[in-house]
């Protein structure tokens, strides 16, 4: 398994501020030995349904170009680009870009964007989920054509393209890897069918927000299912089994002192996330326990669902450096 850090979100307390507090955690991870950081794309952060005002929201690609000058072996991804918020072009060059600007480190995130509350502060259109999904599917498609040919045309629904130059190519070839985000039954299709790594978050796009109810509908139970539609669709479009990489992120992480502490801060969170206390530790958007605890979780995780890159949400230096030196060299 391969591990990853969330940057950008506001969340982490730093003795840095600004941008500087992202490089600070990319660097330490980078040094722990993590993988992968992943920069998220917002004009403002939501939680359960709240714009978080606040929270300074640094441009996607100003963030990982920042990264990709102060690091230099971690690989630097978009979690996840939203295609309604860039022309497909423009998102193609930027990632072709940033993939020369890192000796070929990023990972080509995408999404069809979530946060309704977002799009209407900023006076963006934000159709039904079915459009967006066929928007950001000519995007991809936009996107791949510039990257793999010299000139592309293109003709869609949504875009148009004639004798289209996109120079630089990316280093990596035919292209950065695609990483789709999300786990409503469109995103998965379309996983199987064109993705290279697919990245689970409780479904959003329909309600436009994060609720409790999609958060605990995206259980432990749930993944078999969801990951055999991807398998499904992968077959289909005639790929070899396990093409199709799965990946989540952690986004409550909490850490213990012991067994008995850990029964205890599964108990008082259990019912903020309306689950009982067993479910809730095998969550996946959860990481409760002590290192042993999470060593144990993490290979179950592994060997159940065949998980591969886990992206972890951390409070604070301290807990990235106690994950990494604790937990990391034992389960990567």
């Amino acid at each position: 398994m391969e591990f990853a850090i969330q940057v950008g979100g506001g969340q982490v307390r730093h003795d840095k501020t600004g941008i500087e507090a992202i490089v600070e955690q990319a660097v330490m991870a980078e040094g722990l030995g993590f993988g992968t950081v992943f920069v998220p794309d917002h004009y403002v952060f939501e939680s359960l349904g709240v714009l978080q005002t606040e929270v300074p929201a640094y441009e996607l690609f100003l963030a990982m170009a920042t990264l990709a000058q102060r690091t230099r072996r971690i690989r630097i991804g978009s979690h996840v680009a939203c295609l309604l918020f860039r022309h497909p072009v423009m998102h193609a060059r930027l990632f072709a870009q940033l993939d020369e600007a890192s000796g070929g480190r990023a990972i080509a995130g995408v999404g069809a964007g979530w946060t309704r509350a977002e799009f209407e502060m900023m006076g963006l259109e934000f159709p039904d989920v079915s459009e967006r999904l066929r928007i950001m599917d000519e995007a991809v498609e936009v996107m791949r054509g510039l990257w793999r040919e010299e000139r592309f045309s293109f003709r869609g629904r949504y875009f148009t393209l004639t004798d289209a130059v996109c120079l630089p190519k990316p280093v990596q070839r035919p292209g950065p890897p695609l990483m789709l985000g999300g786990s409503g039954n469109g995103i998965l299709r379309r996983a199987g069918t064109w993705a290279d790594i697919v990245h689970m978050v409780p479904v959003l796009g329909a309600a436009g927000t994060t609720t409790f109810d999609e958060i605990r509908k995206f259980d432990d139970d749930g993944l078999a299912d969801k990951l055999g539609r991807i398998r499904v669709a992968e077959a289909r479009a005639g790929r070899a089994p396990g093409t199709v990489r799965f990946a989540s992120t952690v986004f409550s992480y909490s850490p213990t002192s012991s067994p008995a502490h850990t029964a205890k801060v599964a108990e008082a969170m259990a019912g903020a996330f309306g689950l009982p206390p067993d479910a809730l530790r095998r969550h996946p958007v959860a990481l409760i326990g002590t290192p042993e605890e999470m060593i144990e979780e993490l290979r179950r995780r592994e060997g159940v669902h065949g998980l591969s890159l886990l992206a972890l949400n951390f409070s604070g230096t301290e807990q990235l450096r106690e994950f990494g030196e604790r937990v990391l060299p034992h389960v990567r």
